[in-house]
């Protein structure tokens, strides 16, 4: 539960911080943090019996990794007037 609160309160970070600073780099790093902690969370092998705490734990762990995805798209791609180098 350590490393879920450590994480979340990582992703929250570098969202407010794009988010009042303007660099958008910073969200992207937020959205891949999401990104890899949601293929390690998703594909992990599960035990055969799984505890209700296993399954509430894997479910907070979505939820973190669903709000650093949620700042990458608003906050790092969406708000990034350099996409593509096109301007």
């Amino acid at each position: 539960m350590r490393t879920l609160l450590i994480t979340y309160t990582i992703i929250l970070a570098l969202g407010a911080s794009s988010m009042l600073s303007g660099i958008h780099h910073l969200a992207n790093v937020a959205g891949f943090i999401g990104a890899i902690a949601l293929l390690l969370v998703f594909f992990k092998d599960r035990a055969e019996n799984e505890t209700e705490e296993d399954i509430k734990r894997r479910r907070y762990w979505y939820v973190v990794c669903g709000t650093g995805i949620f700042f990458s798209l608003i906050f790092g791609s969406f708000w990034n007037d350099h996409m593509g180098n096109m301007i």
